[in-house]
């Protein structure tokens, strides 16, 4: 069964350039505990759309 782990959000963030602006604002370890719902993550896409939840979740709300 999976189960995400710190090693594999680190991988992800690394190999996928979407995920730039992330691993720009945040350490790995503070990325890992801003997922929600970790443990219904049971797939490699459901890490990659909660990271993207969580890049969303954090992005600055400046006013255009």
């Amino acid at each position: 069964m999976f189960k995400p782990t710190i090693d594999q959000v680190a991988q992800m963030l690394e190999e996928d350039p979407s995920l730039g602006t992330l691993r720009n604002q945040y350490t790995t370890e503070e990325i890992f505990d801003l997922i929600e719902d970790r443990g219904s993550i049971t797939h490699v896409e459901a890490l990659y759309e909660a990271l993207m939840d969580v890049m969303y979740a954090t992005r600055p709300k400046g006013v255009l």
